[in-house]
């Protein structure tokens, strides 16, 4: 018992001391904050009032953004589940093939959806197709990281016991493994629709179609009410997407009748495979002519944006001096706003999830309270602490922590959801509270996962610490901002090696600790 308070006060001393550290790093100043918070009420107050008359060009880019986002999550699902298969160690054909391919994954994923839209405006121009492609490729890294997580903590001895009585890798994969993650997927593909949603309005920055060009029209205008229109319709989106999710996950149906003979149970087994075929029809159908690309712009584009990543795979290594402050501020930046999120993520969860709250009521409070911190994007949450704390590190920190700890929360408290209810049971029966279930049953049980999310958030954080550089929060995102603009392609090609390695070492970082803690 003694070793295991030592233990915990070791834990929470390198805690301690390590935000105190980041947070000399990041030139955090309390009494700057406190002194500044009247002006940022200020401007938050003046983002509160929408102009509910605004409504014509808004619902033409919000329509849009809603395509780009259902399309680019859909794609980005289906195109990672082959991969998830060949990447995750525990079940992959070869470990050396694994390895190779997570670390190229690894690297591609810490290119900001930014950088993305950028270079795709750059070969194919503006407009909702460069904006589409963008965030295919972001819905396609994430969910392939998630999903081969998931696999990942299969614990070991489920897969051998099935491996014991004779069964191949297929059937391996189809008993043990599919079951494991189809609870996973629906809270993945509205976890990516809400991120792509979000991401629209930083690709709207680069002219990458959707509601951000809007957004960012308002805000160069001080036109705060109709930027508070754009927020308020983003809030509402995303809590419709949490529902749907929740309904979901809970497996909420509506029974139109019921299967009570052979032959009814064949008809709708047929019915399916035709729905299953009209489903698929009409998506390739949607694909097909929502994209406004001739072939020949589309062949023009293949070209032009092979030069540039030939440009980018020839990184200018003499300007690794220069970019190696804004590197390190952004690691600091990250690293400290994940530590403070975390902690806030555990704290807020308990009354998040459904099944540790107190009450339902209360647990809906807090899963609201959680979507708006995750509506306001990290620019504009940026942009508000300017107000009270100047342009820099604190002010980036500040504005990723809010949209952190909101991200987190949402995540982790669904991962608590998901918990055998037997467990939860086991633990109430010897009439436990519920702070001691929290503690002893649900956190002890998804800590693995808990640690996954916070490394997770960690890489994020370093992507979204990029792009608040480019308004003056600090870090690399500014050299990159010039150089994209400039069209200084081998200079990009430099800070995303960089960047890539960062984040690479983190993900290795991370499996091995997931793996040790499973």
């Amino acid at each position: 018992m003694k070793s295991k308070r030592k233990e915990n006060l070791k834990y929470f001393l390198i805690i301690s001391i390590s935000i105190l550290i980041l947070a000399y790093l990041i030139d955090t100043d309390i009494f700057i904050f406190i002194k500044g918070i009247p002006d940022m009420m200020n401007l938050l107050f003046r983002m509160i009032h929408p102009d509910l008359t605004y409504n014509e060009t808004l619902m033409t880019a919000l329509l849009e953004t809603i395509e780009m986002s259902i399309l680019g999550s859909s794609l980005g699902l289906l195109f990672s589940i082959p991969f998830i298969f060949v990447t995750a160690e525990n079940i992959a054909p070869s470990r050396l093939l694994a390895s190779l391919l997570n670390k190229f994954f690894s690297i591609i994923r810490t290119i900001p959806s930014l950088i993305w839209a950028a270079v795709l405006v750059s070969i194919f121009s503006i407009g909702k197709f460069s904006g589409t492609i963008a965030l295919t490729i972001i819905g396609f890294l994430i969910s392939q990281k998630l999903l081969r997580e998931r696999i990942e903590e299969i614990k070991e001895n489920e897969l051998n016991s099935i491996e014991a009585v004779g069964a191949n890798k297929i059937q391996i994969m189809y008993y043990s493994v599919i079951p494991n993650i189809s609870k996973h997927v629906i809270a993945i593909f509205f976890l990516i629709l809400e991120s792509n949603i979000r991401s629209a309005t930083i690709l709207g920055f680069v002219g990458a179609g959707g509601i951000g060009q809007l957004m960012w029209t308002h805000l160069n205008h001080l036109k705060y009410n109709s930027l508070a229109t754009i927020i308020f319709i983003l809030f509402f989106i995303i809590f419709i997407i949490d529902f749907l999710s929740l309904c979901m996950r809970r497996d909420i149906k509506i029974k139109l009748f019921q299967i009570k003979t052979l032959t009814t149970f064949k008809i709708v087994k047929i019915l399916k495979k035709i729905a299953l075929f009209l489903i698929v029809y009409i998506f390739l159908k949607t694909i097909n002519d929502y994209f406004s690309i001739s072939f020949q712009r589309l062949i023009i584009g293949i070209i032009q944006g092979k030069n540039i990543f030939i440009r980018m795979l020839h990184p200018n290594f003499l300007y690794i001096p220069k970019l190696m402050n804004g590197i390190f501020e952004s690691l600091y930046i990250a690293l400290f706003a994940t530590i403070i999120s975390s902690i806030l993520c555990l704290i807020l969860s308990y009354f998040t999830a459904c099944n540790s709250s107190k009450s339902k009521i209360t647990s809906i409070f807090f899963k609201i309270f959680s979507n708006i911190l995750r509506t306001f994007p990290p620019m504009i949450v940026a942009i508000i602490f300017f107000r009270g704390l100047g342009p820099g590190k604190f002010a980036g920190a500040m504005a990723l922590i809010v949209y952190t700890t909101g991200s987190m929360t949402k995540i982790y408290s669904e991962i608590i959801e998901n918990v055998n209810p037997n467990i939860e049971d086991s633990i109430k029966s010897t009439g436990a509270t519920n702070v001691s279930v929290y503690c002893y049953a649900l956190l002890k049980e998804t800590f693995p996962s808990f640690i996954g999310v916070a490394l997770y958030r960690l890489e994020s954080n370093i992507r979204n610490s990029t792009i608040l550089g480019i308004i003056g929060a600090g870090g690399i995102g500014t050299l990159l901002n010039m150089n994209i603009i400039w069209r200084n392609w081998e200079n990009v090609g430099m800070i995303v090696l960089v960047i890539g390695l960062m984040i690479g070492s983190i993900d290795t970082i991370s499996r091995k600790i997931r793996m040790r803690i499973k």
